[in-house]
């Protein structure tokens, strides 16, 4: 993609490149705006009107937006259908401002860790789980942990690789976290519209001795 004409453009573009993974809402006075991919994608999703900017350009800008009081509504059916969802915020008065406003990602909302509103259905379970692949050493066992953030019911074990598939639809959970490339090595599928939601984080954060340290300094055992 070409570097952006506008520094407002370029400062999406720097919010963009932290949260590639997620669709970005851009707070634009009382909007949040979603562009390119992003606006072509919630406009078929959320049934929003896409439009362009800079239409006097050779290749404008997609464009979808929604009032930034009524937006919880669209978060919450992104997050529904398994997408995460980044929300950009302006960090400043705009009447204040010199020059461009100040603007920061103030949430990140994924289907694991949605919270309060109408995220949750009734007391239903919102599981967020962790998975951990043995690696080349195919057959030691896999690491897992599971939390629902809404109730802070925790759990962690080791599964025999005929067990995982089992023991994640027991918990019927909204999102995996997977390493890296992690998704191959999954015994079901999931992802993509089918199952919960996958994302995969670096490698080194599911270190085993890592992990270890730090869930006893937690704990204090």
């Amino acid at each position: 993609m070409t570097e952006p004409a506008t520094p407002m453009m370029r400062q999406y573009r720097s919010m963009k490149e932290l949260h590639p993974d997620a669709i970005l809402f851009f707070r634009m006075g009382d909007f949040y705006e979603m562009f390119h991919e992003d606006a072509e994608l919630a406009s078929r999703l959320l049934g929003l009107t896409l439009t362009s900017r800079s239409k006097g350009e050779e290749k404008p800008i997609p464009l979808a937006g929604i009032p930034w009081h009524k937006s919880e509504p669209y978060i919450e059916r992104l997050i529904r259908l398994g997408y995460k969802v980044a929300v950009c915020d302006q960090t400043e008065d705009p009447k204040h401002a010199k020059g461009l406003v100040r603007r920061e990602v103030t949430e990140v909302i994924t289907p694991g860790t949605a919270l309060g509103g109408g995220f949750l259905e009734g007391k239903q379970p919102n599981y967020l789980i962790a998975l951990a692949p043995p690696g080349a050493e195919k057959q030691a066992p896999w690491g897992i942990a599971a939390i629902d953030l809404s109730t802070g019911d925790f759990r962690i074990g080791d599964l025999a690789a005929d067990e995982v598939a089992e023991e994640v639809a027991r918990f019927e959970p909204a999102e995996i976290l997977l390493p890296e490339n992690g998704r191959a090595a999954l015994p079901f599928e999931a992802g993509g519209g089918r199952g919960p939601a996958v994302t995969e984080r670096e490698a080194w954060r599911f270190d085993a001795e890592a992990g270890e340290r730090t869930l006893q300094e937690h704990f204090g055992a």
